[in-house]
């Protein structure tokens, strides 16, 4: 998972109509989820928390997303990468191909529509 702080860039490469984005602020959703107790054997519910990168667009070439939007995006879905010596945050690669095969060329203008 990669490190998510405020005022990061985030680059999705949407098949030639690039969008780039920067993390207003990091938001973190609370879960519980099924562990193994180690000792006892037995399944118990254990208190865990997801980040999630509240993004707003600022650079956008692609006409159906619109600069100035804002759309949330899971911390995991994340990876650092060093663009001309910067770093930034790009979609994972096992994500692209996932959102790819499940919406075709479309799936970035989908994942941020869909959180309008």
């Amino acid at each position: 998972m990669a490190m998510i702080k405020a005022d990061m860039q985030v680059f999705f490469a949407n098949n030639g109509k690039p969008i780039t984005a920067t993390i207003s602020k990091v938001k973190f959703r609370r879960y519980y989820a099924k562990v193994k107790d180690k000792k006892t054997g037995q399944k118990k519910s254990k208190a865990k928390s997801m980040p999630l990168a509240v993004c707003k667009v600022i650079l956008s070439l692609d006409p159906s997303v619109q600069i100035g939007e804002e759309f949330v995006i899971a911390g995991y879905k994340l990876q650092n990468v060093v663009i001309r010596n910067e770093r930034m945050l790009t979609f994972k690669n096992d994500f692209v191909a996932d959102y790819a095969k499940d919406y075709g060329n479309e799936w970035v203008r989908r994942l941020i529509n869909e959180d309008r």
